[in-house]
């Protein structure tokens, strides 16, 4: 009997030690970050969400990413700032506070992810999606400028049709990716975190 418990204790702890053997990813976001489905599409990895319905880039300022130091991390946010962009001056105020705030995730690496097409609950037209790639272009752009630790991954193109128009079997309402445009969110991620 004294064999069987110790066994058994060596399983439990063996198993223990496999799951933390797994990788740990940070996902930070906003509510399409909050909805996505982590443990299912990265079930071999160690998901660590920080995401909250409605955030917006200036929120990160009162989040504890911490546990996010020196870990692959995946940022997904800026949608919620679209009310900003429609002003120039806004626009590059955006800008600069989006880079200070992913400057201060100390990740390795930070894969950050463009902002999807919107026309949530079909309210928005071509315009704003117009903004949007303006902005997308803009991010990848002041990435390029700045040294080694980020990854830029451009999925605005899986998820729009006719440039500026959002896929609309991709969303839930027009805002929130489904289940395939969760899928292929995470495919995209997915390839990154396996080179």
């Amino acid at each position: 009997m004294k064999k069987i418990i110790f066994l058994s204790l060596l399983l439990f702890l063996w198993a223990c030690d496999f799951e933390d053997d797994r990788t740990r990813v940070c996902f930070i976001g906003d509510s399409i970050t909050y909805q996505w489905d982590l443990e299912y599409f990265f079930s071999q990895y160690v998901p660590m969400k920080h995401a909250k319905n409605g955030a917006k880039i200036q929120d990160l300022d009162q989040w504890n990413l911490e546990e996010c130091q020196g870990i692959t991390s995946v940022i997904l946010m800026g949608t919620n700032n679209l009310s900003e962009f429609y002003e120039d001056n806004r626009k590059k105020q955006f800008l600069k506070d989006y880079f200070t705030r992913i400057e201060k995730i100390k990740a390795g690496p930070l894969i950050i992810i463009s902002i999807l097409p919107r026309n949530f609950q079909r309210q928005q037209n071509q315009s704003t999606n117009k903004v949007i790639k303006s902005v997308n272009a803009e991010i990848e752009k002041g990435l390029n400028n700045l040294a080694g630790r980020y990854i830029y991954l451009d999925v605005y193109p899986l998820f729009a049709e006719n440039e500026f128009e959002p896929r609309m079997d991709l969303f839930k309402d027009g805002l929130h990716p489904n289940f395939a445009g969760q899928e292929i969110l995470a495919s995209a991620v997915l390839e990154l975190l396996r080179k």
